[in-house]
């Protein structure tokens, strides 16, 4: 049985690693403290949903559809917050404010009704005493797959680099050249497409409701601060932890208890290591070794 919860906990990390990877890109590099992360993961919840009623097309589909509307999105949001750059109050209230909005537009659009999809597969694969879900494991595949293809972009491609310069020090990857306005809302509309194809994948998994973005918000803060702040890499880490930590103790203790324990664990972490977990390991070269090589 603990086999089966802790591959149960990395079946879900994999898709949390989504929405926190792309709030850490979003603090790394726009410098935006966003509260309204997780909204943007409910806004790919109802994208998919809104999807599947007017083509039939499931999740495992339509989130190369969901990805572009995402990103819109947060075209859109950022040129509402990039006034607030710099200012991290003005930027916890607009967001705030911005989590509020979305919520309300949700209610207006799809009432207060819990939406769930209906499971496509009425098996599981079996491998020996572990039972794994269809659902459980194509979301993760995709997520494996988009995760590969982001960590991919942004240490090989220009873009990426560019990304990772700005995020280490914007004055300087200034004045070697880099557009810092362009990349700061190519990484804000790459932190939210993350959210909302998390979103999409959660979609097969747990039900979508307005208010359901406040708990992904705080769940997706909680992986971001534990890996680190701006460490892509540490998020990534940070997101399996808790997902292994929401299964067990679904298991052992009770399904209500489940963000009591990961708080409990997330404040313990903090009192022994205030900068993260992974703060201070470097998970990539730094871009301007890479310059030199």
């Amino acid at each position: 049985m603990l086999l089966q919860l802790i591959i149960s906990g990395i079946l879900l990390g994999g898709v949390y690693a989504l929405t926190s990877m792309g709030l850490s890109l979003v603090f790394g590099v726009s410098k935006i403290v966003n509260f309204a992360h997780g909204d943007f993961v409910v806004i790919g919840m109802y994208s998919a949903l809104s999807i599947f009623y007017v083509t039939g097309l499931v999740p495992y589909i339509s989130w190369i559809i969901v990805i572009p509307i995402s990103f819109g999105v947060g075209y859109l949001a950022y040129q509402l917050m990039k006034r607030t750059i710099g200012e991290d109050v003005n930027q916890i209230f607009i967001t705030i404010g911005l989590s509020m909005i979305i919520q309300n537009l949700i209610l207006m659009l799809y009432k207060s009704d819990y939406r769930a999809m209906k499971s496509l597969f009425d098996s599981s694969i079996k491998l020996g005493n572990v039972y794994i879900s269809y659902e459980s494991l194509l979301a993760f595949g995709i997520a494996v797959l988009v995760t590969i293809g982001f960590l991919w972009f942004l240490n090989k491609t220009d873009t990426g680099r560019a990304m990772r310069a700005v995020s280490q020090d914007k004055s300087a990857a200034s004045l070697m050249g880099v557009k810092v306005e362009k990349i700061s809302v190519l990484a804000f509309g790459l932190g939210i497409s993350m959210a909302g194809l998390a979103g999409c994948l959660l979609l097969t998994m747990y039900a979508a409701y307005p208010t359901a973005g406040g708990v992904y918000n705080l769940l997706a803060w909680v992986i971001v601060v534990l890996g680190g702040l701006g460490q892509v890499g540490g998020a990534l880490a940070a997101a399996f932890i808790i997902g292994i930590c929401e299964t067990l103790t679904g298991f052992y203790i009770g399904p209500d208890f489940r963000q009591v324990v990961y708080y409990l664990f997330f404040i313990a972490i903090l009192i022994i290591k205030p900068q993260g977990l992974f703060s201070g390991i470097k998970l990539h070269k730094k871009v301007k070794d890479e310059v030199t090589e």
